[in-house]
């Protein structure tokens, strides 16, 4: 009797999407348009070292472009507000029924009196 050879599906190796060298921000921003097209869902996490400032605070935010070119946001990360300090998010269907469009971006947002956040490393891997 014939048997079908074993067929193993293994998920697909992940794909670094998005992660600059470590940074000092002290203003808002975002990473320009990023190609999603070869990922369903990821994570997206952002690692401080220090804040200085008054009341600084960071805010980040992954938004992806709509068919129209209107850009949506679909995940926002916690505020970091000192360092060390890490917040991360996922994405994709399984954080919310977000789907990654093909076009997204990371974008961030920061306040405070003279603030500033050094060490920051934001990364964006998907599968």
């Amino acid at each position: 009797m014939a048997r079908a050879p074993l067929v193993t599906a293994l998920p697909a190796d992940p794909v670094t999407v998005y992660a600059p060298a470590s940074q000092t921000i002290t203003a808002s921003g975002d990473s320009g348009v990023l190609d999603t097209t070869s990922v369903a869902n990821g994570i997206l996490s952002v690692f401080v070292t220090g804040a200085t400032g008054t009341t600084p605070s960071i805010t980040v935010y992954y938004d992806v472009q709509d068919a129209a070119g209107y850009w949506l946001t679909t995940q926002t990360l916690t505020a970091i507000t000192s360092g060390p300090n890490f917040t991360f998010a996922s994405l994709g269907p399984g954080s919310g029924g977000y789907i990654l469009t093909g076009k997204g971006r990371v974008r961030w947002v920061v306040t405070g009196t003279n603030p500033s956040f050094t060490g920051v490393t934001i990364s964006l891997i998907g599968r």
